[in-house]
């Protein structure tokens, strides 16, 4: 019929962790099935960046033939980092939202994964960084959601420096100039 089929493992970082050889047997039942995309949700946002790349590493390992997403949540403030070893463990499709939408503390910031995965990994990806602050903008208004002025990437105050020592860097030819 030509339908796609993606698969959603709810809570796949609990389950990898507390019973592993379920998580295998399902994943393995998915095999011949036709399944394109099995996503692996950290969906409590409980996982390390150290644990998200051996687990995944694993996954990839037990399953080749499988194209892996990874979906992490921000509870812990890890998401972009957990995000960053996905992407080092091998995953090449990253979930993420625009200011950290989504339950609880919200999902991966896609600015701030963006930007980490180019400037930190090197990937190239076909995000125009120019229209992530206007993204960012619109997302704000139409959820009434706010950022702090102190947002990564995004946030009004990411380029301002306004006292101390980087100030005074700053006058005398841009020695705190960021990357970003």
């Amino acid at each position: 019929q030509g339908i796609r089929v993606n698969i959603y493992l709810e809570d796949w970082s609990n389950g990898y962790r507390d019973t592993p050889k379920y998580v295998y047997k399902m994943v393995g039942a998915l095999g011949d099935d036709g399944v394109e995309r099995i996503m692996l949700p950290d969906t409590l946002g409980v996982m390390s960046p150290d644990q998200v790349y051996e687990s995944l590493q694993d996954m990839q390992y037990r399953f080749p033939w499988a194209g892996f997403d990874f979906h992490p949540h921000n509870d812990y403030g890890l998401a972009v980092a957990n995000a960053m070893f996905a992407v080092k463990s091998g995953i090449r499709c990253i979930h993420s939202t625009m200011n950290c939408l989504g339950e609880r503390a919200g999902n991966a910031s896609l600015a701030e994964v963006a930007v980490v995965l180019k400037d930190q990994l090197g990937a190239e990806l076909s995000i125009d960084e120019a229209n992530l602050s206007p993204v960012s903008e619109m997302v704000e208004n139409f959820s009434g959601k706010r950022l702090a002025r102190n947002s990564p990437i995004v946030g009004e105050d990411v380029f301002t420096q306004t006292s101390g020592i980087h100030a005074d860097g700053d006058k005398k030819g841009g020695l705190y100039h960021n990357p970003i």
